[in-house]
């Protein structure tokens, strides 16, 4: 009796086995599919869209309302000048910059291989709600200059 219940012990935890390897693979592949559909939209997104570019005031970037929105969105200045926000593998950010009177807003799309960098308001699935609302954010910044509001294309 005892081997019985030996031997149906082994059989289910084979089938189990069975199943957790078929689960495995099936999670691989589709972790290759979701990488191969993200990196090329977002390149393709970089080669037809590269940057937003938005007017402004000069010397804006030291203005006291970039300053405090870039602090309540969650912006961070890096080394190289950058206005960031957000990071990891997988994920976006964003990344700001100015170059004399224009900000210069993109998403940037991190993969194990590179980065795709495209325009905020590029009009790709990718990551669409989140763009929206960093949009949004922008938009209440570009209303204290007096600017236009972009627009998630």
């Amino acid at each position: 009796m005892l081997f019985t219940f030996a031997c149906i012990g082994a059989v289910s935890l084979a089938s189990f086995s069975a199943q957790l390897t078929s689960a495995f693979i099936y999670a691989c592949i589709g972790v290759c599919i979701g990488m191969f559909i993200l990196s090329s939209s977002s390149k393709k997104a970089a080669k037809e869209y590269p940057e937003l570019r938005i007017r402004v005031p000069e010397n804006a970037e030291n203005s006291p309302e970039w300053q405090q929105w870039a602090q309540q969105n969650g912006y961070k200045l890096n080394e190289q000048g950058l206005w960031i926000k957000g990071a990891g593998i997988f994920t976006s950010f964003t990344e700001i910059r100015f170059v004399g009177n224009e900000l210069l807003a993109q998403e940037c799309v991190k993969l194990p291989f590179g980065v795709n960098r495209f325009a905020l308001n590029a009009p790709i699935m990718i990551g669409k709600p989140v763009r929206k609302s960093k949009i949004k954010a922008l938009n209440q910044l570009l209303e204290q200059w007096q600017l236009p509001p972009i627009t998630l294309n």
